[in-house]
């Protein structure tokens, strides 16, 4: 295994009355927060907006900015690493629907969140910890 490229991310925190929205591939079991790959030469933010247009088909507005997350795992083989530029966001639309058949979203009682399999723990980690070490994260990989 090669040295890995690293992947920039940006991530969207969306919450609606005590819930959390979260993503699915329809092939895993895991989750993750909404959001996506920044493109070359792409900002992160405007990355972030045109995610979640692609993905749920609503205009989103950036209301904070949460921290970073830095993530290393191995896939068939591959070994990956990516920063994740976690955001706050607000929907236009209260009932965003997948416009991508390969995913699916669902809301997840906050309460619920430590025990579900949202990666990257240390992501959610950042989410559950105490209001006032919360923001600005900063999580380096533990590799």
């Amino acid at each position: 295994m090669g040295a890995a490229a690293t992947e920039i991310i940006a991530r969207a925190v969306i919450r609606r009355n005590g819930h959390l929205l979260l993503a699915t591939q329809r092939t895993k079991t895991w989750s993750f927060l909404p959001g996506g790959h920044v493109e070359p030469g792409e900002r992160v933010e405007p990355a972030l907006i045109r995610e979640i247009k692609e993905e749920l088909g609503t205009e989103a507005t950036i209301t904070k900015f949460l921290g970073v997350v830095e993530h290393g795992y191995i896939e068939d083989d591959s070994t990956h690493h990516e920063l994740n530029f976690v955001f706050e966001v607000d929907l236009a639309d209260s009932e965003p629907t997948s416009q991508e058949a390969h995913l699916k979203f669902h809301w997840c009682p906050i309460d619920d969140l430590a025990d579900s399999d949202m990666r990257p723990s240390t992501l959610k980690d950042a989410l559950l910890a105490p209001a006032d070490e919360q923001t600005p994260f900063w999580h380096a990989w533990a590799s």
